[in-house]
C-alpha cells in the first residue's frame, strides 16, 4: 500500500489580518467613511428638498421630533466616524469629534448645503440639543474632577508642583499680553480689560486632563514616571486654572462690585461646606451602599445634578458644581460607576457639545481674510511656547533629561475638549468676539492635533542621538 499522502498545514492564521496603518485608513475612508457621509448628504438634502407646504401642514411637535430625531443620529454618527478616523490616523479621537462639530456647522455644511444645514438644525431644536451638551459637560467635569482626586502625589509632588506653576504663568503671561494687543478689536461686548487678560490667561493655562490620559493610555506611556508626572503637572494646573476661571466668572458681567463680592463669597462657602461637610458624609453614605451598584449611581447622579445647580444659582457655570462634586466624591470605590457614566457622555453627550461649538464657529461670517489668520498664527504660536517652555525648562531644572523635558512640555500643550469648554463659557458670557473664537477654537484643535506628531518626532530624534553615541563608542 502506498502511504497516504501528507498534507502540511499552513501555520499562518487563515483569519483576516490587521491592514497596515497607511493602507487601512485609506480603505477605511473610502469603504466606510465616505459612504456614510455620503447616505447622510442624501437623507438630509432630501428632508431638506420636501414640499414647504406640506411641512408647514404638519408642523406640529411630532415634525419637530422628526427632525430631532434625525440631528441626535447624524450627530452621533458624525463624532463616532470622524473619531474612528482620527484614531487611525494616530490622533485622539476628540481631534475627529471636534472636527466633526465643525463639519456640521455653518462653516461646512452650512456654506455648502444651507437648506439641509436649516432642515437638520432649526432653532426649535437647538434647545434639546444644547440640554444634551450640558448634561455631557457636568457629566464630563465629574470624570475629571474624579480623575484629578485619584491622582497621586507620592514621590513626585514637589517636582510636580514647580512644573505646574510654571505650566501656568507662561501662559497666563502670554494670554494677557495677547489680551493687551486683541482687546479694542477682538474682546466681546461684556469684556473689561482686566478680565479679558484674565480669561485670555486662564484659557491658555489649561491642559485637558481626560484627553492627556487617553494620549498616554495609546502610546503605552500611563504607567512610566514621565506619564505620572505628567498627570500630577495637569491636575495642579487644571485645578488652579479652574479656580481662576472661576473667579472670572464670578467678576465677568455683574451689574455692581457688591454683588460680585457676593457671588465670590458664596462661593467659597460653597466650596468649604462641600469639602468639611458633603465630602465625609458621601463616603459613608457610599460605603453603606457597598454592593448596591444601581443605588450608588443613582445617589452620584443626583448629587451631581444638584451641585450643578447649586453653583448655577449661586451666578457661576454649572460645570464648576460638577468638577467640585469629582473632587468631593471618595476616590477608588467609584471607578466602575465613574467609568459608566464616562462612556455613556463621551457616546451620547458630549458630540452635541462639539456640534454646539460648530453651530457657533462661523468662519465665513466672521470674515475669513488675512486678520483672521494672522491673529491664528500669533495665538497658536504663543499658546505653544507658553505651555512648551515654562514647564520643559522647569523639568530639565528638577533632573529630568532633555528630551523627557521637551516630551513634558508637549503632552501638557495638549488642550482638546476642556479648551473648548472654557472658550463656550467665555462665548455666552460675552467676553469673546465671534471672530477671537473661531481663532481660539482652531488654536485648541492645533495645540491637540500636534501633541501625538512632535511626540513622535522627539522619539525618533532620541533613538536616532542614542545610535549615534552607540556607534561612537
Amino acid at each position: 500500500m502506498t502511504p497516504a499522502p501528507t498534507v502540511e498545514l499552513d501555520p499562518r492564521p487563515s483569519g483576516p489580518q490587521a491592514p497596515r496603518r497607511g493602507k487601512g485608513t485609506f480603505t477605511y475612508v473610502l469603504t466606510a467613511v465616505l459612504p456614510a457621509l455620503a447616505a447622510l448628504g442624501l437623507l438630509v438634502t432630501l428632508g431638506a428638498s420636501a414640499d414647504p407646504a406640506r411641512a408647514l401642514a404638519g408642523s406640529g411637535p411630532g415634525d419637530h421630533s422628526v427632525q430631532l430625531f434625525a440631528a441626535i443620529a447624524v450627530v452621533i454618527l458624525a463624532a463616532r466616524l470622524f473619531g474612528r478616523l482620527a484614531r487611525s490616523m494616530g490622533q485622539p479621537p476628540v481631534v475627529g469629534e471636534i472636527f466633526a462639530g465643525l463639519c456640521l456647522g455653518p462653516s461646512v455644511l452650512g456654506a455648502l448645503l444651507p437648506g439641509a444645514s436649516a432642515w437638520l438644525f432649526p432653532t426649535e431644536v437647538r434647545p434639546v440639543l444644547q440640554g444634551l451638551a450640558d448634561l455631557g459637560l457636568i457629566a464630563l467635569m465629574f470624570v475629571v474632577g474624579q480623575e484629578t482626586r485619584q491622582t497621586s502625589f507620592r514621590g513626585q509632588g514637589g517636582a510636580a508642583v514647580t512644573i505646574a506653576h510654571a505650566g501656568i504663568a507662561g501662559p497666563f503671561l502670554g494670554g494677557a499680553l495677547l489680551a493687551s494687543l486683541l482687546y479694542r478689536d477682538w474682546a466681546g461686548p461684556q469684556a473689561s480689560p482686566v478680565v479679558f487678560a484674565m480669561f485670555l490667561g486662564s484659557a491658555l493655562s489649561i491642559t485637558a486632563f481626560p484627553v492627556l490620559a487617553r494620549i498616554l493610555v495609546e502610546r503605552n506611556m500611563f504607567r512610566t514616571p514621565l506619564g505620572r508626572l505628567s498627570m500630577l503637572c495637569a491636575a495642579i494646573a487644571d485645578v488652579v486654572a479652574w479656580c481662576l476661571i472661576a473667579a472670572m466668572t464670578a467678576v465677568a458681567g455683574r451689574d455692581t462690585p457688591a454683588r460680585a463680592v457676593l457671588t465670590v463669597t458664596l462661593v467659597i462657602v460653597y466650596g468649604v461646606a462641600m469639602t468639611w461637610l458633603v465630602r465625609p458624609w458621601l463616603a459613608r453614605v457610599l460605603t453603606a451602599l457597598e454592593g448596591r451598584e444601581e443605588v450608588r449611581l443613582l445617589v452620584l447622579l443626583a448629587g451631581l445634578l444638584a451641585s450643578s445647580a447649586v453653583t448655577s444659582a449661586i451666578g457661576i457655570h454649572a460645570i464648576f458644581g460638577a468638577f467640585l462634586y469629582g473632587l468631593c466624591c471618595p476616590a477608588g470605590s467609584l471607578t466602575r460607576l465613574t467609568e459608566r457614566i464616562n462612556s455613556v457622555s463621551g457616546l451620547l453627550l458630549l458630540p452635541f457639545f462639539f456640534v454646539g461649538t460648530g453651530l457657533r464657529t462661523d468662519v465665513w461670517r466672521s470674515g475669513f481674510d488675512a486678520s483672521l489668520v494672522g491673529v491664528t498664527a500669533l495665538v497658536v504660536v504663543v499658546a505653544m511656547l507658553g505651555k512648551l517652555a515654562g514647564p520643559m525648562l522647569m523639568a530639565r531644572s528638577t533632573g529630568l533629561s532633555w528630551p523627557d523635558s521637551a516630551s513634558l512640555g508637549v503632552l501638557l500643550n495638549a488642550r482638546g475638549l476642556t479648551e473648548l469648554v472654557v472658550l463656550n463659557l467665555g462665548l455666552a458670557l460675552g467676553l469673546l468676539s465671534e471672530r477671537l473664537f473661531v481663532v481660539l477654537v482652531a488654536m485648541a484643535l492645533v495645540t491637540t492635533a500636534a501633541t501625538a506628531p512632535l511626540l513622535s518626532l522627539l522619539g525618533r530624534l532620541t533613538a536616532r542621538q542614542r545610535d549615534g553615541g552607540a556607534r561612537r563608542l
